[in-house]
């Protein structure tokens, strides 16, 4: 009996070991996962993100002068133009039949004016011999000499009128590209109807409208990133070229009406951009070198001040940081923390001071 009594407590003792055993085991390699980054030296720079068009500073949209029917298309999209390039014939306006009478009316007076250059000319060679007095003479030139300038005053106004209402064909009032043609033949227009629109394709640049309080944050000449991912276009080397001064309201996507700032941005590649694309733009508004930074995943707030979960001894410990820069992946650590010092990412609502973590 002794013998059996003193095998059980052997055997409870051996079962107490290993419990002890195993708890220790499970403490040593348990806690709550957790991913973490050191605090280190770097980079922070704070970027505003927003999307915006490809637009020409210089783009002209060409109007119809007058009603009438569309005649005589000279371009096409893609065609290029010289300033004065003849774009469209003619635009078979009303204007025409007024040009056909005045063009009538010049006619006749070409014809008189012949007549009177032949009687004066007739009459100078009497005059000459004698057979005529010096007025009548100088009556039969100076008939020649006002219908000259009758003829040549009607022809001004011809020339000018068909400018002024396209009947003589509409011109390119700049040199680039035809980027837009937005008439056809045969059709029908009335007057302000757009016919082409033309662009310098060298002076294309990004407008974007951002919320006005962030607009106040760019500087002209700030660095911009210019990217495109579906068409694979990418810029690195943009710049801000304007900021525009006034304010304006504007719907958003989202239906809510903003106070929105236009800033136009330059280009800092010769690839060429389709003009009209949407472009996203990231503009680097402040940066800042070789400081003490941490993940922003890192950083939240607790009780009205920034905090952060350092790694210690395999236990999350609570830290009161002061932040700088508040950049796009990184905030800069004014004091608080120690390069090295490892950081927990995105703490979760299990992560408190004193619990055990297992680092990922």
């Amino acid at each position: 009996m002794k013998h059996l009594k003193k095998k059980k407590i052997w055997i409870w003792i051996l079962l107490a070991v290993l419990l002890t055993a195993a708890a220790a085991a499970a403490y040593l390699n348990g806690g709550i996962a957790a991913d973490t980054a050191a605090a280190d030296q770097g980079e922070v720079k704070k970027v505003l993100k927003e999307a915006g068009t490809v637009e020409s500073k210089s783009a002209v949209t060409v109007a119809a002068k007058n009603t009438g029917e569309v005649q005589g298309l000279m371009v096409e999209e893609g065609t290029a133009v010289n300033e004065g390039d003849t774009l469209m014939v003619g635009d078979g306006t009303s204007a025409t039949l007024e040009i056909k009478s005045q063009q009538a009316e010049l006619s006749g007076l070409q014809a008189q004016y012949k007549q009177a250059r032949e009687t004066a000319s007739a009459n100078k060679a009497l005059y000459e011999q004698g057979a005529l007095s010096y007025d009548d003479y100088n009556t039969s030139n100076t008939a020649a000499k006002q219908l000259a300038s009758q003829i040549a005053a009607l022809k001004y106004s011809i020339e000018s009128y068909a400018e002024s209402t396209g009947a003589a064909g509409v011109k390119a009032p700049i040199g680039g590209v035809v980027t837009g043609v937005y008439v056809k033949e045969g059709e029908s227009v009335t007057a302000g109807t757009p016919l082409f629109e033309i662009s310098d394709l060298n002076d294309i640049y990004v407008k974007v409208d951002f919320i006005a309080e962030d607009a106040d944050l760019i500087n002209t000449g700030d660095q911009v990133r210019i990217y495109n991912n579906d068409a694979a276009f990418e810029d690195e080397n943009g710049s801000v070229k304007k900021i525009h001064l006034k304010a304006e309201e504007k719907l958003s996507d989202l239906g809510v009406n903003q106070k929105r700032v236009t800033v136009e941005i330059n280009f800092g590649s010769e690839v060429q951009a389709r003009l009209g694309s949407n472009m996203e733009v990231e503009i680097i508004v402040e940066k800042r070198e070789n400081v003490l930074r941490v993940p922003e995943l890192a950083v939240f707030e607790k009780s009205g001040e920034d905090c952060v979960y350092v790694s210690e001894g395999g236990k999350a410990v609570l830290r009161q940081i002061k932040t700088g820069l508040e950049g796009e992946d990184y905030y800069e650590v004014l004091f608080g923390l120690e390069e090295g010092d490892m950081v927990i990412i995105s703490p979760g609502d299990d992560i408190s001071e004193g619990v055990r973590i297992k680092t990922q």
